[in-house]
């Protein structure tokens, strides 16, 4: 077990940076090239498409090309429902 736990550690440290959880809403809508993210986010492009690699190391996202352009979409809906239920008891505690 203690394989899959240090998995699972790595796993939730991809996911601990807000500017990875802000991409993955952009996305979670439904494939987006990087410069649609980058707009989306308010980053530079420089900084989304690192957190975008970072993302898809982990197999998080999916990455297609097309011509010149990259574009990215959720490769695991669980990874998705999982980040709603705990942004919407933390926001839950907000109000």
């Amino acid at each position: 077990m203690e394989k899959v736990f240090s998995r699972v550690a790595d796993y939730f440290s991809v996911l601990s940076e807000p500017s990875r959880l802000r991409i993955m809403y952009a996305v979670c809508s439904g494939e987006k090239s990087v410069s649609e993210v980058v707009e989306l986010c308010g980053s530079s492009q420089a900084n989304v498409s690192r957190h975008l690699a970072a993302l898809h190391k982990a197999g998080i996202l999916l990455r297609r090309k097309e011509g010149t352009t990259v574009f990215y979409s959720i490769a695991d809906n669980a990874t998705v429902e999982m980040c709603q239920t705990v942004c919407a008891k933390i926001a839950e505690g907000l109000h």
